[in-house]
């Protein structure tokens, strides 16, 4: 759900223009269309314990993140080198945390010509939301909705649905690949290629649904062209890489626990390596693309995990896991050196 201070009403009452409710819906659709999930929708109220230019948004009735907007002004984002500076409201941009500033409507040419990019306050917001819910998608696939999904496949492959449900997969184990999966950015619309890489999987394994893991890395090896083509452009992925010594580190402190194999790694290492992101992160700004670590199929899973509280948004993938038609372009690379000279 999302809340509004008082000022912010008129960006959501549809009988004074206000768009936000058609803004939502189309993203819905988007959303949809690309992911293969649909989001449960989204109850819009204004709040009085919000200050009159503030949002938030709830998921499960639990604030995950807020806002503030100046309706009459714009967001000019700052570029990294400005021509002249443009005057305005010092600001951070909620979706994506770039320095702003809010302008006078009159000033907007202006801003534009020194480089800066403008967005009306209602885009401000909608990008905000639809960020948030794509961070926090996969805590929305509910089981009533697994069931839908499956029985959407049933209507195209009835004895696939047959063959899996529920003797093979349980219908709990189909919800945790599917939100696994949306954890992690991948679409979830070929439903018929994830159940049958699951079928393949468990039977080969004897053990259904034992080594969760690595139904998640058989799956996403069968979406490879998906994977590939969320973070390719013109035929090129840039990525950053581990080397080699490393990833040898890495593979030797995998140890298994309760709940499966996961990486104990010295502290000073893990410091180390969170430090080295913060600075290789950068450079994927300014590009589209969301930054990419690329591993070994083995590491991946550990790696990701390891990572994940600290960067939500880094994508770890595998080497088998892009099609073989792309350039892999390494733009940086994360390394053991460094954690001598802190020891």
């Amino acid at each position: 759900e999302m809340e509004f201070g008082y000022s912010l009403i008129p960006l959501a009452d549809e009988s004074v223009g206000g768009r936000l409710i058609s803004r939502i819906v189309i993203f819905r659709r988007q959303y949809a269309q690309d992911m293969g999930f649909v989001i449960p929708s989204i109850r819009l109220r204004d709040s009085s314990g919000l200050s009159t230019n503030q949002y938030c948004i709830k998921i499960k009735g639990e604030e995950v993140a807020r806002g503030e907007l100046l309706v009459d002004y714009y967001l000019a984002l700052e570029p990294e080198h400005p021509e002249k500076e443009v005057d305005g409201i010092e600001a951070i941009e909620p979706a994506y945390g770039i320095p702003s500033r809010w302008i006078r409507p009159e000033d907007r040419e202006r801003a534009e010509l020194y480089g800066y990019t403008v967005i009306d306050p209602l885009s401000v917001m909608v990008t905000h939301l639809s960020e948030i819910i794509r961070q926090h998608a996969f805590e929305l696939v509910t089981r009533q909705e697994v069931i839908r999904l499956i029985e959407n496949v049933k209507k195209t492959s009835p004895e696939l649905v047959e063959e899996a449900f529920p003797g093979l997969i349980s219908y709990n184990l189909f919800q945790r690949v599917l939100t696994a999966l949306l954890k992690e950015g991948v679409p979830v619309k070929d439903l018929e290629t994830i159940i049958e890489t699951m079928i393949e999987t468990i039977s080969e394994a004897g053990l259904p649904g034992r080594d969760f893991d690595g139904i998640i890395e058989q799956i996403r090896i069968a979406l490879k062209r998906t994977i590939t083509r969320l973070y390719c452009e013109d035929g090129s992925m840039k990525v950053i890489t581990l080397d080699t010594e490393l990833e040898r580190t890495m593979a030797g402190s995998v140890q298994k626990g309760e709940s499966g194999m996961y990486l104990a790694l010295q502290p000073d290492i893990l410091q180390s390596l969170i430090s080295q992101l913060a600075e290789q992160m950068k450079k994927f700004n300014g590009l589209t693309q969301n930054p990419v670590i690329l591993t070994s199929q083995v590491m991946r899973i550990h790696f990701y995990h390891l990572i994940e509280q600290f960067y939500p948004k880094v994508r770890v993938l595998s080497f088998n896991e892009i099609a073989n038609n792309v350039q892999i372009q390494s733009i940086g690379s994360l390394r053991l050196e460094e954690t001598r000279n802190h020891m």
